[in-house]
């Protein structure tokens, strides 16, 4: 499913972002917390980066935990890491 350079969660809100970071961590996926790129969405404005290749995972475990998101997008930008980071 890596067809796009970035993968992103897109959300409704703060709450189900931080929510679905905590899931996507405590099973030892990998998910960045970022501005939501304007080219996707203008949602709640956080959004996760994650990697293509774990996309379905990300997925069943939403599904198992009941956790809501809007979409999970691709997009072939580039990557600024001091844009598209909060730290």
């Amino acid at each position: 499913m890596s067809e796009f350079l970035h993968y992103y969660i897109l959300f409704q809100n703060h709450t189900d972002a931080m929510a679905m970071y905590r899931a996507l961590k405590s099973s030892s996926l990998y998910a960045q917390i970022s501005p939501t790129p304007r080219e996707l969405s203008v949602c709640c404005g956080v959004s996760l980066l994650v990697k293509g290749e774990e996309v379905e995972q990300i997925r069943a475990i939403a599904d198992e935990r009941n956790l809501s998101y809007l979409s999970i997008e691709g997009l072939n930008n580039t990557f600024d890491n001091t844009r598209h980071k909060y730290g």
